[in-house]
């Protein structure tokens, strides 16, 4: 191999071999603060409500932050706080993050939820080589204020079957007349576990309480589908509707996927 070939080489492997190092770099910190759920319901009776944070990671400590948001993505201490702000989890170790009340919660309405976000970021250590690229990973996941006066009766009770569809062509609407929010994941012609066939596209839309919210969908001829959402647990349950004219309502309970 001559000068000219060898250099070229070595100018090839150089950025070839310093991404695989950043590869390994960031396999081997690819851990961190994880949490145990998806959602979390503070009720009206209940003083506080509480995560569980795990170091992902055998070795290596973090730091946790932890905030919440309101609606509108902006950090607030009032009319809920998370405790403790800032902790230290060591590796393999968990930490817990409270949600309390503070002054204020009385003043959320009392007839329907309200919704805010908790959020948790990890901290990485320093590391202690140079030119090390660190991911910090940041986990945000609703928090819903559910008031005493709408506390289900029954765990695991079901209102989203209370949801109503009004077509028009390919442009839909949905009413909630709930006092909850729900959240749809999508419309489908089949039950997933018949083979599904998508009728929206959309990754996932929420539905306030006592609210409408217009969407689209691939076929608008259907007279009955299936609608998966997410409930208080993050599960994903279906219930089947079945529409009369433009007006699709949810099947009885008896004659829901078990």
């Amino acid at each position: 191999m001559n000068n000219q070939a060898f250099y070229s080489v070595q100018r090839w492997l150089k950025p070839v071999a310093c991404g695989l190092l950043l590869i390994a770099e960031i396999n081997t910190s690819w851990a961190g603060i994880a949490l145990d759920r998806t959602r979390m319901i503070i009720t009206g009776d209940a003083r506080s409500v509480s995560a569980n944070l795990t170091n992902t990671s055998p070795s290596i400590p973090f730091l946790a932050q932890s905030w919440v948001e309101d609606a509108n993505g902006t950090k607030i201490t009032s009319p809920l706080m998370v405790l403790p702000p800032l902790q230290r989890i060591n590796g393999g170790q968990k930490g817990i993050a409270r949600v309390t009340k503070t002054s204020g919660i009385n003043v959320l309405p009392q007839d329907r939820e309200s919704l805010f976000y908790l959020n948790v970021r990890e901290i990485p250590p320093k590391p202690d080589k140079p030119n090390v690229l660190q991911l910090a990973m940041q986990s945000r996941i609703k928090l819903f204020y559910r008031p005493a006066a709408i506390v289900p009766e029954t765990p695991g009770a079901v209102w989203q079957n209370q949801l109503v569809f009004h077509k028009q062509g390919q442009r839909w609407s949905v009413d909630n007349p709930t006092p909850y929010f729900v959240t749809l994941i999508g419309l489908s012609r089949k039950p997933e576990a018949q083979g599904g066939g998508r009728l929206t596209d959309f990754p996932g839309v929420m539905v306030s309480p006592k609210s409408s919210l217009d969407f689209s969908v691939t076929d608008g001829s259907v007279s009955q589908f299936s609608m998966m959402y997410v409930n208080d647990f993050g599960g994903h349950p279906e219930l089947k509707f079945s529409c009369t004219g433009n007006v699709c309502k949810a099947l009885p309970m008896e004659q829901q996927p078990r």
